[in-house]
């Protein structure tokens, strides 16, 4: 950023830069710093940039630090000539993949934007619904006994039921773009020893949650459904939508002539931003993110930069 020309402000592993075009509407531009682990798998050094037939490989290239740079270039061609009349706030934040110390800690701190672009691979086509993210535990009692024996009563198998019985709810409601609620178990876990009968097991429900179905009228519909007790794990981000009227959403899709409106399954920094006005887009591919060879075509990065400078034209326009 300083070798930009930018004056960056730091917040705890986080960066802050504003570019002021003068009176007008704050335009918060968000992506993140941090990435998944390496994992196995790579043919490269996957700490390495490298660019190869016409591909920039390595760990986050794609998800999202690809984003981050096209945001800060854009964005600083916009103010370059004819600078638009607003402000933009660029903000690179840390432990999105984690949900720790980034977004939620630093945008009180902040003026609140009058709207949002979150920078994740979504081919620069604008996301303006996200599924949220409901976790529930069920815990399933028994009784132990001797293996041998036999008796006592089996929670695995109590377990195995409610898992049967979970496979078949269907949750009611259905978002335009982001099609219905999806609910799968993820984890189990019961029993310790191989000659005892388990006397409790635990499933791990994975719930992701659309607009306009409350996540209580979920978990009351799961408490009806199995035997097991019913724990919330979270319940903290919600499933968030823009109104395809909003100006911010016709910015984005005024910038990429032949990109769509559509809604994303998978969370990201967005689910912060409850309350502002807000699109998800940037350049890559979601299905490349956390993958070995993890790469982000040159191709992809370089229209990156030229979809938000224009967004922001559009926007302030």
């Amino acid at each position: 950023m300083l070798e930009l020309g930018l004056s960056p402000k730091v917040a705890g592993r986080n960066l802050t830069a504003t570019l002021d075009g003068g009176s007008g509407p704050l335009l918060l531009l968000n992506s993140h710093t941090d990435t998944v682990p390496v994992g196995q798998g790579w043919t490269r050094d996957p700490l390495k940039a490298d660019i190869e037939d016409g591909k920039l490989y390595g760990r986050g290239s794609n998800d999202a630090k690809g984003c981050l740079i096209a945001m800060i270039l854009g964005a600083k061609k916009a103010f370059a000539t004819n600078a638009p009349k607003g402000k933009v706030l660029l903000a690179a934040t840390c432990e999105e993949e984690v949900l720790g110390q980034g977004l939620e800690t630093l945008l009180p701190t902040l003026p609140k934007p009058d709207a949002a672009v979150v920078g994740e691979p979504t081919g620069l086509n604008a996301a303006t619904a996200q599924k949220g993210l409901l976790l529930l535990e069920i815990i399933a009692k028994g009784k132990s006994a001797h293996a041998a024996h036999g008796g006592g009563i089996n929670a695995v198998e109590a377990a195995a039921k409610d898992v049967l019985a979970l496979s078949k709810l269907a949750v009611n409601g259905e978002h335009p773009y982001l099609g219905k609620t999806s609910l799968n178990v993820t984890q189990i876990s019961g029993g310790d020893r191989h000659n005892v009968i388990p006397d409790s097991c635990k499933l791990v429900v994975d719930i992701r949650t659309v607009p306009g179905v409350p996540p209580e009228e979920i978990i009351d519909l799961v408490k009806k459904t199995v035997q097991g007790e019913v724990r919330v794990r979270s319940n903290r981000l919600g499933s968030v939508e823009t109104d395809p009227a909003h100006p911010i959403v016709k910015a984005a899709l005024a910038a990429n002539a032949s990109g769509r409106a559509y809604g994303s399954p998978t969370l990201s920094d967005w689910v912060f931003l409850k309350g502002i006005p807000t699109v998800k887009a940037g350049p890559g591919d979601s299905k490349r993110s956390h993958t070995p060879d993890e790469y982000l075509e040159v191709a992809e990065l370089e229209a990156g930069v030229a979809f938000y400078e224009k967004l922001i034209r559009e926007y302030f326009k």
